[in-house]
């Protein structure tokens, strides 16, 4: 199947079931179009008087996959503008909701797989990397309270993950599943108060992390393991 008919086909799919729109950044001088739900707003309205047997509901699960977070667009710019990337590298975005750093990461020629816990954020976000990187990535449905044991990366990409204090040690505890031996993990965090008790947390479980990029949208960090930095 042709790049163009798996883009009309995909959104094809989408439009079925949300109004789509195309918002615009500037990255780096890359003038980029993200496809995203129009009205987001609706999506967390639905929730709150939804199905109480649905997956969102029963989990709490807010429909934050739906936005574009300024912290997405913070990991993109340092995925643009540093060397942060090789070729070919085998790259895991964890959350990856509408895909802005996959689709970065394949412009920079990354292997990519994306993952979500929601279905439809898997689809927007390959959505967006076969339209802005003409890449169509693996897709993996992932609950970081079970992460899987059978793949692990040499790189893993993250953006505003840490926006509820039950996810702190599941991520921690996928990243340490999930990360390659000496692989590193790029994640942003737009400086929130209850970002420092995951850094510190971070910390106590033996990982080091290093700002690579301090923007107003947030800031960007290399995550080690302290025993291989």
């Amino acid at each position: 199947m042709t790049l163009h008919r798996k883009i009309h086909d995909l959104k094809r799919e989408l439009s079925n079931r949300y109004q789509l729109e195309e918002e615009r950044h500037n990255i780096c001088g890359r003038n980029l179009s993200i496809t995203c739900v129009e009205d987001a707003e609706a999506l967390f309205s639905k929730m709150v008087f939804g199905d109480p047997d649905s997956l969102e509901v029963k989990d709490e699960r807010l429909p934050y996959w739906a936005t574009l977070w300024g912290s997405a667009l913070a990991l993109a710019d340092a995925l643009l503008t540093d060397t942060l990337i090789t070729p070919g590298e085998a790259t895991l975005e964890l959350g990856c909701g509408l895909g802005l750093a996959s689709a970065i990461a394949a412009l920079k020629r990354a292997k990519v797989t994306v993952s979500d816990y929601q279905a439809d954020a898997l689809k927007f976000a390959r959505l967006n990397c076969l339209q802005i990187a003409g890449q169509d990535p693996e897709m993996v449905l992932l609950d970081w309270r079970e992460p899987p044991t059978d793949r692990q990366y040499p790189l893993l990409l993250g953006a505003d993950l840490v926006y509820e204090a039950r996810f702190f040690d599941p991520l921690i505890n996928t990243f340490d599943a999930l990360l390659a031996p000496n692989g590193r993990i790029l994640f942003s965090e737009p400086n929130r108060m209850l970002g420092k008790p995951f850094f510190d947390r971070l910390e106590d479980a033996n990982w080091k992390f290093t700002p690579r990029l301090e923007q107003e949208n947030g800031t960007v960090y290399e995550i080690r393991r302290i025993d291989e930095s």
